[in-house]
């Protein structure tokens, strides 16, 4: 019994610790993103500035939140802040719900004000799932169904890290030359991770954990 007890912290430490290297990397890609992309957006006479200056509302309304979303959806993903600091783990989902209904939606208006044929339904996928996913944890927690709601924010939270992945994907020489064909390659590569990658990961954890159950049955059933 006591090497199975053992075993089960160590399993959520190595867990807990890819946890770690996971958002680290993802900050690493947020660097990328504002230093090769980003940056531009605040340059009046860059291409992509200029791309956008029609729609100055929406992209605010996209953009902003959306930034807001992604950093609190990292510290939602803290158990010490979690355990510690229950009332500012609930504002901050509050103030993360907010933002995915703001941004989503403001994206699939910036989609349809500047259609793009490969991007606009891939815009529409995205924002529609990080909605969805959203509503449902929210669902969850005001329910009490706290296991859920960290199931479907564990869904929800990559449909917000899209933005990320995709452009620090972009940054990367050999997909830039691809041109156009491999940017919608990319955005749809990335979206399709978002929607499937998640529930993998949730169902490979619920059945670790019944292997570790069932082995810890008969350790004590032999003993």
């Amino acid at each position: 019994m006591a090497t199975a007890t053992a075993s089960a912290p160590a399993s959520r430490t190595r867990l807990i610790q890819a946890k770690h290297v996971m958002f680290l990397l993802f900050g690493v890609l947020m660097v990328v993103v504002w230093l090769t992309r980003d940056r531009f957006l605040l340059d009046r006479s860059s291409p992509l500035f200029q791309r956008y200056a029609a729609i100055p509302l929406l992209m605010w309304l996209h953009g902003l939140p959306g930034a807001i979303a992604l950093f609190l959806g990292i510290l939602q993903f803290s158990s010490r802040l979690r355990q510690r600091y229950l009332k500012v783990h609930r504002a901050m989902g509050r103030i993360y719900v907010a933002c995915v209904a703001i941004s989503a939606p403001a994206a699939m208006l910036v989609a349809l004000k500047l259609p793009n044929p490969g991007i606009t339904p891939a815009t529409f996928v995205q924002g529609v799932g990080w909605i969805l996913t959203t509503a449902t944890a929210l669902y969850c927690v005001r329910h009490g169904m706290i296991q859920q709601h960290r199931e479907w924010m564990m869904r929800s939270y990559p449909f917000a890290m899209v933005f990320v992945v995709v452009r620090s994907i972009l940054a990367v020489p050999a997909v830039a030359q691809a041109g156009y064909p491999g940017l919608v390659g990319t955005v749809w590569s990335v979206i399709a991770v978002a929607c499937f990658l998640p529930s993998a990961i949730i169902e490979w954890q619920k059945l670790a954990a019944r292997s570790r159950t069932e082995k810890a049955r008969a350790t004590a059933a032999a003993r």
